[in-house]
């Protein structure tokens, strides 16, 4: 089944929000094997919307549309679709009284614009929507499924989620398509060009599984996909060449799927029965932050510091003033004794350190902008890795959290 997206909004062609939508369907709809050919942004304009619609639907069995469900003038989507499939919009019975009761419990009142949302084209169907007051819309017209899923984000995965991809799945195996199953090993420490070439022959080779390499700040992607009849037989498929794989980048494979790194490192500490703590300078509590999202991290997670200038270094990690007078903050002698610091402060069994210069200015010839130290420190001493990373301050504080956190991930295992 071929596929295409079409993501309504004028403030998307603005650059004023990211489409971080379209990437989230787009990957719920390959992982089905439905192939999706075309994405397009179409501001709010209704002549626009339906010409877009038009064309999508001779190409393609199934559209995905996001946004314009809301209940102002610009939202614009019920109607593009009633007017592309030439029906007539109706009010859904129930659904007005199901939106009356979202307000309700909410103390407050439905305004007669609302009530738009509650109205779908003829022989269409609404869409429940748990979190929001938008219902989405599902209506099958000559050949083509159209789904309408709203624009904020919790609402549309929800949605997607509980209907859009069941209801998906089952016209798939009513048309006896072979599903397509997907896996993604993300590698740490590892650039794009080496990881190819560690992997040239199968990357050149690879046809089912098919394999391909995907970079991002901080860590690459190997995507595995193959289709299968069933999930067992594509299992067997992807874990044989999963496992060529892990053995030749070995430590640089720290999880599977959607497993972050901060999973990752959590399921390493939980393993080993060590706790954790954290000395920040350059990174001002990042990597703190990224530990804590994980539910249950304060089992292994015990403090952070943010030593974010010499005096706090000295004052909470007891980073001698000498060091920092002859190496200077960004340095690896005082990475080192603040996650030493760190570890002792805590009682934490790991400790891990970082200090840079994240930018734009305040770097030297010998010190450039992008320069960062990280340290480890355990009973078994004390490990430290520099890095070059010129990039915007962001990029720079995102690469240097995830480097520290598998510098400990690795260390934590025996890999480094």
């Amino acid at each position: 089944m071929k596929a295409e997206i079409v993501a309504i909004g004028t403030e998307l062609l603005l650059g004023e929000i990211d489409d971080t939508n379209a990437t989230y369907i787009s990957r719920e709809l390959t992982t089905i094997g439905m192939d999706v050919y075309l994405r397009h942004t179409v501001d709010d304009d209704l002549g626009r919307i339906v010409q877009v619609l038009g064309a999508a639907m001779r190409r393609s069995d199934v559209v995905v549309i996001c946004g314009g469900l809301g209940p102002t003038p610009d939202d614009l989507t019920r109607e593009a679709i009633a007017q592309v499939t030439n029906r007539a919009l109706q009010s859904v019975v129930g659904a007005e009284d199901q939106l009356r009761q979202f307000f309700a419990q909410r103390h407050r009142t439905v305004t007669e614009n609302n009530l738009k949302q509650c109205q779908v084209p003829r022989g269409g169907r609404l869409l429940d929507n748990p979190v929001g007051t938008a219902p989405g819309i599902l209506v099958e017209h000559e050949g083509c499924t159209l789904v309408a899923v709203p624009g904020p984000p919790p609402e549309m995965r929800e949605m997607m989620s509980n209907h859009v991809m069941p209801f998906l799945r089952s016209k798939l195996e009513e048309r006896g398509d072979v599903p397509l199953f997907t896996r993604s090993l993300r590698l740490a420490d590892i650039g794009e060009s080496e990881a190819a070439n560690e992997l040239a022959d199968i990357l050149d080779q690879a046809t089912d599984p098919a394999v391909a390499l995907y970079a991002s700040p901080g860590e690459v992607r190997i995507r595995i996909a193959t289709k299968a009849a069933s999930e067992a037989e594509a299992n067997k498929k992807l874990g044989q060449i999963e496992q060529i794989i892990r053995q030749r980048l070995v430590e640089h494979v720290y999880s599977v799927d959607e497993e972050t790194m901060e999973v990752a490192i959590g399921q390493a500490l939980r393993a080993a029965g060590a706790t954790l703590a954290v000395a920040e300078s350059c990174t001002g509590g990042l990597i703190a932050s990224r530990i804590t999202d994980v539910p249950g991290s304060s089992r292994y997670f015990l403090n952070g510091y943010v030593t974010y200038n010499n005096e706090s270094k000295q004052r909470l990690l007891g980073v001698p003033a000498a060091i920092l007078e002859q190496h200077g903050a960004v340095s690896k002698e005082c990475a080192q004794t603040m996650a030493e610091g760190a570890r002792k402060d805590s009682g934490a069994g790991y400790a891990v350190a970082v200090t840079g210069i994240a930018g734009p200015d305040g770097g030297t010839p010998e010190k450039p902008v992008g320069r960062a130290y990280i340290a480890v420190a355990d009973e078994r001493g004390t490990i430290c890795e520099q890095f070059d990373w010129p990039g915007t301050r962001t990029q720079f504080k995102q690469r240097v959290s995830q480097m520290a956190l598998n510098l400990v991930r690795k260390r934590v295992l025996g890999l480094a």
